[in-house]
């Protein structure tokens, strides 16, 4: 400014000028407000299947810490107790629905298959519906065979739709060809996917791992939804690892908060079912259609189709 003083007006910067007439025009004077942040919370959704047939195996699966879900049979002998303490809890319940498997295995009590016809099939959905009240969603149990079945899938959703229970639908995934999650989104009943099972193995490491590839896959998509199963290996892992999400910045979120939709994320929950270098994985338990019977017994039994596939672990 000094300097300007004693230059000849023709002789001071031309550009100087420009600046001090942008900044004393009134618009841009104005303080510029800095954009919002993209927040994308990382939620995971943990579903442990196949509650309701042993009694301290599933009270030690209520005691997991946190926000679990909890999918039980619904013809279970202990599946009223434990749907009834989950809910005192202000834990999750879902429907774990049986579904005819592939090789045509011994189906849970009040299974689904496919040569019932339509009353049959809806009076069964019905019933399971209000045996389990407290129930919020529904995924199925085994279901290799009737999840690739369109006719089938349209009915359960309709029947879903139709009940006006805002049940949600989670497709467990355990055929790759499944269709089920397509004929939720396309009835509007609100659904999800599996993405990771936990206890692919029965072994504590390779649990661990499946933990770890659940995270990384939270973190890259900001969401993801596992399944586990109520043993005894998996039950540890969890014990372990659940108190570590704070310290991930992980979120640990019943099922149904992943189907809110988030005013701050820029993905959709349609983006969710779509291919994101996470191939198809069908868990090796459910590729042999592994059940359990109301004794406590496991019993595995081979695959029959050559579409079942296990994928490598991330």
């Amino acid at each position: 400014m000094i300097l300007n003083r004693w230059l000849p007006s023709w002789r001071r910067p031309w550009w100087l000028a420009i600046t001090l007439l942008l900044l004393s025009h009134p618009i841009l004077a104005q303080e510029v407000p800095s954009p919002v942040a993209d927040v994308r919370p990382v939620q995971i959704a943990i579903i442990i299947d196949d509650l309701g047939l042993r009694l301290q195996q599933d009270l030690r699966v209520l005691a997991l810490p946190g926000a679990i879900t909890h999918s039980i049979l619904p013809r279970a002998t202990y599946a009223h107790r434990i749907a009834g303490l989950a809910s005192n809890q202000n834990k999750e319940v879902m429907i774990h629905l049986p579904m005819e498997a592939v090789n045509h295995s011994q189906l849970d009590a009040g299974g689904l298959t496919v040569d019932m016809a339509y009353p049959a099939f809806k009076s069964m959905v019905e019933a399971h519906i209000a045996a389990l009240p407290e129930a919020v969603g529904v995924n199925n149990h085994m279901g290799s065979l009737l999840t690739t079945n369109p006719v089938r899938m349209r009915w359960l959703m309709d029947i879903l739709n139709s009940n006006q229970t805002d049940l949600y639908f989670v497709d467990s995934r355990t055929s790759i060809d499944t269709v089920a999650l397509h004929h939720a989104r396309h009835t509007g009943v609100p659904s999800l996917r599996r993405d990771i099972f936990l206890d692919n193995e029965l072994d504590e490491v390779q649990i661990e791992r499946q933990f770890d590839a659940l995270i990384k896959l939270a973190q890259r998509r900001g969401k993801a939804v596992a399944i586990g199963h109520p043993n005894s290996e998996t039950i540890a892992v969890l014990e372990r690892r659940l108190p570590t999400l704070v310290k991930l910045g992980v979120e640990l979120v019943p099922v149904s908060e992943l189907l809110r939709p988030k005013k701050a994320q820029s993905f959709s929950l349609s983006e969710q079912t779509k291919s994101v270098s996470e191939p198809a994985r069908v868990a090796k338990g459910d590729a042999y259609e592994r059940f359990i019977s109301q004794s406590g017994t496991s019993v595995f039994r081979e695959p029959v189709r050559s579409f079942y596939r296990l994928d490598p672990y991330p």
